[in-house]
């Protein structure tokens, strides 16, 4: 079953950070053009060499009239280093650069490897500027969820990517922090994508750019929550650290992708997970271009 949920957004204060991270020329022409949009969420910013720019906007794909050549690209990519490409080398051999405020520019480019292993990035060709969004409500099913079980149950968020559930996670953050302070939980922000914008928490511990299996490990043993919050499973190392947390009694809230739920069940990452009961609900989010709404689909997976 299927559940329909309308959410309000805050207007998202970090769209002016990233226009400030662009050379001003450009960043002067995108303030133009954005100025005439009717649309209420821009949420990503998309460069590619010798095209046009393009906006992700109420998710749908709006292709600009600025046009970014090579040089534009390669301008772009030092300014958000804050022309310091050394500073940035760990998470740039990731795919992505850690802009600050919550702002994750994905790189595409050639790959220098080396024995298997992403050595750096070069001749830059896209960059994907990802603005984090403060979505208010965009929890409310999820936070039911929770409350309705008094927050003793584990859930499994899945979607395809770019859906929102990051967008939720940060929004339950919020939720929790305003109606059960009390609750004691660690969030586990690898990408520092979760906490944009969440002021001063009273019960909240951040791990922030740690390993995820290594944070979710040193929260269990050290902050002693009852519930962790983590986005994107995706290795045997973070599945197992959640396994061993669930083995200490926590909780835990996390995200993984997936476009359905036939392939939520299929990931090899997830099946040990699944079949061991770590997890007591999956949430499936989905949502359809251009609208305004979350669709929900809660199953069970403790029978």
């Amino acid at each position: 079953m299927k559940y329909l949920i309308d959410y309000k957004k805050k207007a998202p204060s970090t769209l002016t950070n990233v226009i400030n991270k662009l050379p001003p020329y450009l960043g002067t022409r995108l303030t133009i053009y954005l100025e005439a949009l009717t649309y209420r969420q821009i949420d990503e910013i998309r460069l590619k060499a010798n095209s046009f720019l393009c906006l992700i906007a109420d998710y749908k794909n709006i292709v600009t009239d600025i046009y970014i050549s090579t040089d534009v690209i390669e301008e772009c990519f030092n300014a958000l280093c804050n022309y310091s490409i050394y500073a940035h080398f760990d998470t740039i051999k990731k795919g992505y650069i850690n802009v600050g405020n919550g702002i994750r520019a994905c790189i595409c480019g050639k790959a220098t490897i080396e024995n298997d292993e992403l050595l750096g990035i070069h001749n830059i060709s896209s960059i994907n500027i990802r603005i984090p969004n403060k979505i208010l409500n965009a929890s409310n099913y999820l936070f039911n969820l929770l409350e309705k079980t008094n927050f003793s149950k584990s859930v499994l968020l899945y979607s395809a990517p770019g859906v929102g559930k990051t967008s939720i996670l940060r929004d339950l953050i919020l939720k929790i922090e305003d109606v059960y302070p009390k609750i004691r939980y660690s969030i586990i922000d690898t990408k520092e994508e979760i906490t944009s914008g969440v002021d001063a928490l009273i019960t909240g511990d951040i791990f922030l750019s740690y390993p995820k299996g290594l944070a979710i490990e040193l929260a269990t043993k050290g902050m002693t929550p009852q519930y962790i919050l983590c986005d994107e499973i995706s290795s045997y190392d973070e599945a197992t650290s959640i396994q061993k947390a669930l083995n200490c009694g926590v909780k835990i809230v996390a995200t993984t992708h997936a476009g359905s739920k036939d392939e939520l069940l299929s990931k090899e990452i997830l099946k040990g997970l699944i079949n061991d009961n770590v997890f007591d609900y999956a949430l499936g989010v989905y949502r359809n271009y251009g609208e305004r709404h979350y669709q929900f689909e809660l199953t069970e997976l403790k029978i």
